[in-house]
């Protein structure tokens, strides 16, 4: 009997689909769209369609696999149960909670992803990471200057006579959000897209204003310094509604244009003209990517737009904004994460970008165990080399799955990871879609694969621990869902199924602090935040100067995301090398135009690329798309481990590093640019 299924997209994105899922028997037949969605209305991307092959493909795992001396071969849940049980047991007893790594990412971006956190917070406590390898930086900058990371919903931009996207390409990573910045600039909204790299949609949309990678803070500041001089700020919402004005104004003094266009590669016009143009403009709104905080100086950045928007007066309004995220809904989901917290009896974190350092260096106790959940460090983490190395030294690996990823080569026990159309969950994007979906259960996973979920929960059932507070998978979900029903003044106890119909969000989180009501301590926007300054950041935004090459390593290196990949997700049926851009004239200083693959190396390793030749790219950078497995030439090989000012974020992209000739090299005219997955 065939019959339609609603299921959310898992992935963690800006968009957060809904699907349609058409299903004969056990088997899914077609997916699309969901209609009703209201921001996605139908559209789905091309990650979002693969999700069928992936759930198909022949090579997913559907059997849990051990490693013996011959290699993986299949088992059973029943040794795996066994195994784990008492090496979690060995391993408490001589070590204690933190002798164990608790590796749990958003690679599936469920609230069942956060069950196996649950169960070691239950256990008593494990080592995990803090910080991010995605938007920490910017996550800490807009929870000083605002109390709270809130964003406007995207259908806003409608609202808007003026659109900055700074470091942002939708067209690329948001299809919806571009979509909507199309008909915006259609109805006559003007589009100035601030980006190193002239981007898909730097070519597709407005005026491209193009900068040198790393100096976002300063031309932010000199923006505000020209609003300020010019007497163009807000002066009833400065007076009203920010702290730390007066120390502010003392500071831009520094980035007058002539200088600012010294350090950013923009001309002082370019600075004078935008900067009127968004303080003149009565419903400006500003949309932030998080490649711009990959910076060892990224938070400062993204603080200093927000400032730049406060001055103006540009916030709480339609239209308006310094849109980063928007956690409106995924803090009301997590209710039995937090009560599980009471039971920790010892814990210990690092930072999410110096995995490979701590891996090597860390003791008392040293890690034993590691579990890995809904991620790939071991392709996504920067120093690769170094992750590897410290990964190997732990005893015991167990990592869940759909794929043999590099990660789960190097474990010991590999376990399947059910799909999100073998499941029902619950789902909300902290990215900007105010929306829950309610994803329902599909089709049945195979009968030798046992959802982490329920895994879990046979795992304490088998050690005995009844601390979890709940004893399903679906009592599970109605514990996460009482908290935003409560919100909403429904009933907790609202059946999950009736949700399959529904959109829930949450009435005047549309348009943020509209009320002028920050959730700072002041409740005012705090430019000069006390906050940030008994953390030991400067209380006020600032410039600091990007980090450099060195005449071994000249070109800065960026990895960016892929429209066709959810990181390193689709890659797993990619087998070429990995391509790398520059522009002409960095090729010619480098003398590599004539090559059709280069070596690209740096103080942390090496690999080989196809060579393109692509103008959108800025002087003295090199450009990959980062995602790329080991088998064809992981971009993270050569990415150092740094983090930002604030927030523990990966500052990737102050990675240098210089293109050479490989052995054997084949001369060719330098190809123009190609998609890649």
């Amino acid at each position: 009997m065939t019959r339609t299924v609603p299921v959310s997209c898992p992935m963690d994105c800006f968009d957060l689909c809904r699907f349609l899922v058409r299903v004969d028997g056990n088997r899914i037949m077609e997916i699309k769209g969901d209609p009703n969605h209201p921001l996605t209305r139908g559209t789905i991307c091309h990650k979002g369609r693969n999700l069928v092959t992936r759930h198909h493909h022949p090579d997913r795992l559907t059997y849990p696999m051990i490693r013996r001396k011959s290699g993986f071969v299949q088992t059973t849940y029943d040794e795996v149960l066994d195994r784990v049980a008492d090496s979690l047991t060995a391993i408490h007893e001589t070590d204690g909670p933190a002798g164990v790594l608790n590796y749990a990412s958003d690679g599936y971006g469920g609230v069942k992803s956060r069950i196996q956190s649950i169960f070691f917070n239950c256990l008593g406590g494990d080592t995990r990471f803090t910080g991010s390898l995605c938007w920490a930086a910017g996550i800490a900058a807009q929870t000083f200057d605002f109390g709270d990371v809130r964003g406007h919903l995207p259908e806003d931009v409608a609202n808007s006579d003026l659109v900055i996207v700074w470091g942002r390409n939708p067209k690329a990573t948001s299809l919806h959000f571009y979509t909507l910045l199309k008909q915006a600039e259609k109805n006559g909204t003007r589009i100035v897209v601030i980006d190193p790299i002239q981007s898909d949609t730097a070519k597709s949309l407005g005026t491209h204003v193009g900068l040198k990678p790393g100096t976002d803070a300063a031309l932010a500041l000199s923006m505000a310094h020209v609003t300020v001089t010019e007497n163009r700020y807000d002066r009833l919402f400065v007076q009203d509604h920010i702290l730390g004005f007066d120390r502010f104004c003392q500071y831009l003094d520094r980035f007058d244009p002539e200088t600012a266009s010294r350090i950013t590669g923009v001309s002082p016009d370019t600075i004078r003209k935008l900067a009127r143009e968004y303080a003149a403009a009565k419903a400006p709104g500003i949309w932030m990517g998080y490649g711009m905080q990959r910076y060892a100086n990224g938070g400062n950045s993204v603080r200093s737009i927000d400032a730049l928007a406060a001055v103006c007066g540009h916030v709480g309004k339609p239209g308006t904004g310094a849109n980063y995220a928007a956690k409106s809904l995924a803090p009301l989901l997590n209710r039995p994460e937090k009560n599980s917290r009471i039971h920790v009896t010892a814990s210990r974190t690092f930072p999410a970008p110096m995995l490979g350092h701590f891996l090597q260096t860390v003791d008392n106790p040293s890690i034993a165990a590691a579990f890995v959940a809904g991620g790939n460090p071991l392709n996504q983490s920067p120093d690769l080399n170094a992750a590897v190395r410290g990964f190997q030294r732990i005893a015991f690996k167990v990592v869940f799955d759909h794929f043999m990823t590099d990660t789960a080569r190097h474990a010991d026990l590999v376990l399947p990871a059910a799909t999100v159309f073998e499941q029902e969950d619950l789902f909300a994007t902290s990215m900007y879609s105010h929306v829950l979906n309610y994803s329902k259960k599909a089709v049945d996973p195979p009968d030798t694969l046992m959802p982490e979920t329920d895994f879990f929960l046979a795992l304490a059932k088998h050690m005995g621990i009844d601390t979890l507070g709940f004893a399903s998978s679906r009592e599970y979900l109605a514990q996460c869902a009482a908290p935003l029903l409560e919100r909403l003044e429904k009933d907790p106890d609202t059946d999950l199924d009736s949700l399959s119909g529904e959109y829930l969000r949450i009435p005047g989180h549309d348009i943020p602090w509209a009320d002028k009501r920050f959730a700072t301590p002041s409740q005012k926007i705090e430019i000069f935040s006390n906050t940030a300054e008994a953390a030991g950041h400067s209380p006020l935004p600032c410039f600091i100067n990007p980090s450099q090459g060195e005449d071994r390593f000249p070109l800065r290196l960026l990895t960016c995301k892929t429209q066709r990949s959810m990181h390193s997700q689709a890659f797993v049926f990619e087998d070429r090398e990995p391509v790398v851009s520059v522009n002409r004239k960095t090729a010619q200083d480098l003398g590599i135009t004539g090559l059709e693959k280069v070596r690209i190396s740096n103080r942390q390793g090496e690999l080989t690329a196809r060579l393109i030749l692509d103008e959108a790219v800025c002087d003295s950078t090199a450009f990959m798309h980062q995602g790329w497995w080991h088998k064809s030439g992981a971009v993270n090989f050569l990415t150092h481990a740094g983090l930002s000012d604030m927030g523990e974020q990966a500052a990737f992209y102050d990675t240098f590093c210089t293109l050479s000739t490989p052995p054997g090299a084949r001369s060719g005219s330098g190809k123009e640019k190609e998609n890649s997955p």
